[in-house]
């Protein structure tokens, strides 16, 4: 398993959460998503058959998480230049893994806004319901 995802933050609560955690809650990547985006991260590029073979898992687990990655933006692909008929090939990499990290930063700052907002007019409901029980 990738180092990374060992990686650990303590919360407000004193409780300890991984990187994985954030990237499931924002963009819904399981475990297996997060290790494939890490993997290349650290560069190169990738077939479905390099990932398989490299972290051990099946090719059905790695199409399903390289999609959803490519879909999110975070991973690119091109298609392997073949000889001859069948199904096309691509080869999987990240552009700018600066870029990636980046956007997550970004996004997770706007799910703390968002969250920031609801929380404050959830304060404002709360204030008005206790300033009408205080009237009545």
């Amino acid at each position: 398993m990738t180092g990374i995802l060992e990686f650990r933050l303590r919360l407000p609560t004193g409780r300890e959460a991984a990187l994985v955690e954030g990237l499931r809650f924002c963009y819904d990547l399981s475990e297996t998503d997060a290790i494939i985006l890490f993997e290349l991260l650290r560069g190169g590029e990738y077939t479905v058959d390099d990932l398989t073979r490299g972290l051990r898992l099946s090719k059905a687990t790695v199409n399903r998480s390289l999609s959803k990655l490519v879909e999110i933006g975070f991973v690119s692909r091109a298609r392997e230049k073949r000889a001859g008929v069948g199904r096309p090939r691509y080869r999987y990499y990240v552009e700018d893994p600066r870029k990636v990290i980046m956007r997550v930063i970004e996004d997770f700052e706007k799910c703390s806004a968002a969250f920031k907002e609801a929380l404050q007019e959830l304060l404002r409901i709360v204030e008005e319901e206790r300033a009408k029980r205080k009237g009545q």
